[in-house]
């Protein structure tokens, strides 16, 4: 009997969290669908699909500058130039995810896909971390990103 009240106590409760409004905190399988649909963007060529997924505002460091940017015309800038390479083929072959609080969460990993040079179509592979955050609105919006390739691996010295 008392392991039913409490079930209707929880329950009670959980409704009345949601008729307030409050949204429950983001798990980590949600995150990954959450970064896995703003990715899916990337290769879509639609400019405004891409920056969709940033909120205004975002600190930004691109692969290709050496300086880091919350300028969303420098930010769509470098968006821009990564749809004129036509990628395909996008895909994450290594993800870590990270729950930070109710509404924020981080992706970091290893990310490739394939660019338009000339006939050919080389495959390149990036380093990524992006921050996420629920927005007042409920969307979710990057509101953090680093962008660098992957060291060169050296090759040890001959001995």
């Amino acid at each position: 009997m008392r392991s039913s009240l409490y079930i209707a106590a929880a329950a009670l409760a959980l409704v009345s969290c949601q008729k307030a409004g409050v949204t429950p905190p983001v798990t980590e399988a949600e995150a990954i669908k959450i970064a896995e649909s703003a990715e899916a963007t990337f290769t879509a060529g639609d400019l405004d699909k891409i920056m969709g997924q940033y909120a205004n505002g975002a600190a930004m460091i691109d692969a290709g500058d050496p300086n880091p940017s919350t300028d969303r015309k420098v930010q769509t800038g470098w968006a821009r130039n990564f749809t004129s390479m036509k990628p395909l083929d996008y895909e994450v072959a290594s993800r870590q995810t990270r729950i930070l609080g109710p509404d924020a969460f981080v992706t970091s990993g290893m990310e490739s896909f394939t660019v338009e040079a000339g006939a050919a179509r080389p495959r390149v592979n990036a380093r990524f971390t992006d921050v996420y955050q629920r927005q007042k609105d409920g969307s979710w919006k990057i509101v953090a990103e680093h962008m660098s390739m992957p060291p060169t691996p050296v090759a040890p010295p001959a001995g």
